[in-house]
């Protein structure tokens, strides 16, 4: 085994940042209390969630009565889902095909139900989703719709202006799951049409263990965890402000340094691109002009995403195929499948994402142990 690690799955989750680390160890000393105590310790730990509350807000485009803590995106994405568990009469769920399985699983839960119906939008061979069918899918029983801003698996973008202003037009609650694109591009939940959002912390580098859900002011919400009146009797449970402390500071330095970081993403995205595509048999499922500039997908026909995965793993660089089932064999990513990729080609499919803590000279190295590998892996095809 290699001393050498390289890490290339920041999709998954980052490194935390330095300056998240330091904000939360001081405040771990300072800010120790029970929040919901009423005494000096627990006003200290109060006083401190808010203002990382409120600048999470700020850096969101949001108002801090609308943001409330969670222990990550899965549970957020839960929250907002599951109040459909409450209503009556018959409810219409629209969705994409190639969402995260905390949102797309969950809704299917959902469409089990006697009262619910389910429709996922089809999406084209790059990964966007067509306004029109969306409009074409609308009931007069629809009555919440669920699309990602960014897709983990491609770093596609939707639309999301355009989908959130269809579900407004028709009176439709919309959410939007933003996990991978908070603090990575521009945007303005205040002026959006979103009525709900995720996020989660250590996507952005900052500590595992806490998301947030935007809930907009007048939206109705029932809370999926009970049994106290924390975050507005929204999401029982004593907070974690150290936690949230470290999300705060590491949204903040994204955005503080978000132009520089799209400049280097962008590099180190031609620089992979322009090595690869000299690669016999390599084709590319991202669609490049509009996506995260930290993420890529492809893959190399005739060889299985998993031989090169392990072979990697051998070198010390994690990469990751963005799909695997519980057994821990490498399923066809049903995000690939749904942009009309053949089964072979999904499985033969591979997702590289930097990030903060990523360097040239990591990527040089990836690139010549990855055509090695191939040119490895495609002669000992052509031997057999």
């Amino acid at each position: 085994m290699t001393e050498t690690k390289i890490y290339l799955d920041h999709n998954a989750t980052s490194p935390l940042l330095p300056e998240a680390q330091t904000a939360m160890s001081e405040v771990a000393q300072q800010a120790f209390g029970n929040a919901s105590s009423p005494h000096w310790a627990g006003r200290e730990a109060k006083n401190t969630l808010e203002e990382a509350r409120e600048s999470l807000a700020k850096s969101l485009g949001a108002e801090s009565r609308e943001i409330f803590f969670t222990s990550g995106g899965s549970e957020s994405n839960n929250s907002v889902l599951r109040q459909l568990l409450f209503a009556s009469g018959q409810q219409h769920l629209i969705t994409s095909a190639i969402e995260h399985p905390s949102v797309l699983e969950t809704i299917r839960i959902l469409a089990d139900l006697p009262n619910i119906q389910l429709t996922e939008l089809p999406v084209d061979s790059s990964g966007l989703i067509d306004p029109d069918s969306l409009i074409k899918s609308i009931r007069p029983e629809t009555s919440f719709i669920s699309l990602m801003t960014a897709n983990n698996e491609t770093g596609c973008l939707q639309p999301i202006d355009e989908l959130s202003q269809i579900a407004k037009d028709h009176e439709i609650a919309f959410h939007t799951d933003l996990v991978q694109a908070a603090g990575k591009i521009k945007l303005d939940l205040k002026t959006s049409g979103v009525d709900f959002a995720t996020a989660t912390s250590h996507k952005l580098g900052g500590p595992r263990g806490i998301g947030l859900l935007y809930v907009r002011q007048g939206t109705a919400f029932l809370p999926l965890i009970t049994g106290g009146k924390q975050e507005r009797v929204r999401r029982a449970g004593t907070e974690n402000v150290t936690l949230a402390v470290g999300f705060a500071k590491a949204l903040e330095w994204y955005l503080a340094n978000q132009a520089r970081l799209q400049t280097q993403y962008s590099h180190l995205q031609e620089t992979v691109l322009g090595k690869i595509k000299s690669v016999k048999g390599i084709f590319i499922n991202t669609k490049l002009d509009n996506s995260l500039p930290h993420t890529l997908n492809f893959g190399c026909d005739g060889i299985s995403a998993e031989s090169l995965l392990i072979s990697l793993d051998l070198d010390g660089i994690a990469v990751s195929t963005g799909s695997a089932c519980s057994s821990g064999a490498m399923e066809a990513s049903h995000v690939l499948l749904a942009m009309g990729l053949s089964r072979d080609k999904a499985k033969s499919s591979l997702r590289i994402s930097w990030g903060w803590s990523t360097t040239k000279a990591e990527i040089d190295h990836f690139l010549e142990r990855l055509t090695y590998h191939i040119q490895r892996l495609q002669q000992k095809q052509y031997n057999l």
